[in-house]
């Protein structure tokens, strides 16, 4: 068994070892560390009080005026998943927090991008793929959820041209 090599404060470096993050985290268990999730500057930029206190003002009057049920409320949204995996420093954050982010530079390797759309019901529509691709191929789907679909573009990212294609198969 490997021996355990004991890191201090460094002075010097102004750094803390293994061995004083361990103990730090042993005297507050309410804290853990994790590794944080992707978040773009402009993500992080457009989260703010003013915004959301807004989003929820402007929900809560479409709410009122139109009573709508869960089964007509709906959510969708695009993600990028990555094709080479991305090794992340960890941070320290209170413990049963849900989300962690940090900001990244530019996606690296090819991107699949994916649409997705579920209702406050909890149905959902099957996605939608986005290769970065000239030509679709039926076994990019093999795997993929029930009646999912697939478009090809050559940066594997959504255009208004795919997304409108996409809507009218939601609509």
């Amino acid at each position: 068994m490997a021996e355990s090599v004991r890191f201090e404060i460094s002075e010097e470096k102004e750094e803390a070892g293994k061995d004083w993050i361990q103990g730090f985290l042993r005297r507050h268990p309410d804290l853990s560390l994790r590794k944080p999730g992707n978040t773009s500057a402009a993500r992080a930029a457009g989260f703010n009080k003013v915004s959301v206190g807004r989003f929820f003002e402007l929900l809560g009057q479409t709410l009122d005026k139109h009573a709508f049920t869960p089964d007509r409320i709906y959510n969708c949204d695009e993600t990028g998943v990555s094709v080479v995996p991305k090794t992340r420093s960890k941070v320290i954050v209170a413990t049963g927090k849900k989300q962690v982010g940090a900001l990244t530079s530019a996606e690296r390797g090819t991107t699949i991008t994916i649409e997705i759309c579920f209702n406050a019901a909890g149905s959902y529509m099957p996605p939608m793929f986005i290769f970065p691709r000239k030509r679709m191929k039926r076994e990019l789907l093999y795997g993929a959820p029930p009646n999912s679909s697939a478009e090809c573009f050559e940066t594997g990212w959504i255009t208004a041209e795919i997304f409108l294609a996409w809507f009218k198969k939601f609509v």
